[in-house]
C-alpha cells in the first residue's frame, strides 16, 4: 500500500497480508520498539488501551488533515456557536456505548484472565485486541460523517469497527461454551455487541446499500 490504511485497518498487523507493504506495520513496529526501549509494556489490556490513546491522536489529526484537503472549515459557525466535532463525537450516544462496551470489556477482561486457559486464551486474545478497535473506529467514523467529503472514510472506519465486533461476538459466545461460570456475563457482552453492531450498519450503509 502506498498510504496507510488508517480508515480501513484494525491494526492486528500479525493477522494482516499487507504488512509488507504497509506503513501501518512499519509505525505498529516502531511504536513497540520505542516503548519497549522506554520500559513501557508492549502486550497486555493496559498497552492496548495506551495505544488506543494515541490512535485517537492521530485519528484527530488525520481528520483535520483530511479536512484541510477537502477544504472543509471545521470552526464554521452553528446556530448555537463554534462547533467542534470531536467533542461532538465524544457526546454522541453511540460513541457513548462503544465507550462503554470498550470500558466494561477491559473491567471483565482483567477480572477472568486468572482462570483463562489454554482453550479459551485465543478468544480472549481476540475480545482484548478488538474491544480496544470499537470504540476508536466508531470515534473515527462519526468524526468523519459531518461532511458528504468525507463519508467515505466514516463507512470505512464502521465496517472496521463492525468486523472488530463480530469477532468480539463469536469470542464471547466461545468463552461462554467454555466457562459455564461466566456464561451470563459473556451473553450479556454478546448481546452488547451485537446492539452496538445493528445501530453502525443502519447508521453508516455505505451508497450502494442505501441505493439498493
Amino acid at each position: 500500500m502506498n498510504t496507510s490504511p488508517y480508515n480501513a485497518c484494525d491494526y492486528r498487523c500479525e493477522r494482516c497480508l499487507e504488512t509488507e507493504q504497509c506503513a501501518v506495520f512499519r509505525m505498529e513496529s516502531e511504536r513497540e520498539a520505542r516503548n519497549f526501549a522506554l520500559g513501557k509494556e508492549t502486550h497486555g489490556i493496559e498497552a492496548a488501551l495506551r495505544d488506543v490513546g494515541e490512535i485517537f491522536a492521530e485519528t484527530k489529526e488525520m481528520l483535520l488533515k483530511k479536512a484541510e484537503e477537502f477544504n472543509i472549515d471545521l470552526d464554521e459557525l452553528a446556530d448555537t456557536g463554534p462547533r467542534d466535532i470531536f467533542e461532538d463525537a465524544q457526546k454522541d450516544p453511540l460513541y457513548r456505548r462503544s465507550f462503554d462496551f470498550t470500558m466494561k470489556t477491559r473491567a471483565f477482561l482483567e477480572k477472568i484472565e486468572p482462570v483463562i486457559t489454554s482453550t479459551g486464551k485465543e478468544f480472549f486474545d481476540d475480545i482484548e485486541w478488538h474491544h480496544t478497535i470499537v470504540s476508536a473506529k466508531v470515534f473515527r467514523a462519526i468524526g468523519s460523517d459531518d461532511q458528504p467529503e468525507m463519508r467515505f472514510d466514516a463507512v470505512n472506519s464502521a465496517a472496521v469497527a463492525i468486523k472488530s465486533l463480530t469477532i468480539c461476538i463469536m469470542a464471547f459466545d466461545a468463552l461462554a461454551s467454555r466457562y459455564p461460570e461466566m456464561t451470563g456475563e459473556c451473553r450479556e457482552f454478546s448481546d452488547m455487541a451485537k446492539g452496538i453492531k445493528q445501530t453502525l450498519r443502519e447508521r453508516f450503509a455505505s451508497d450502494s446499500q442505501r441505493n439498493g
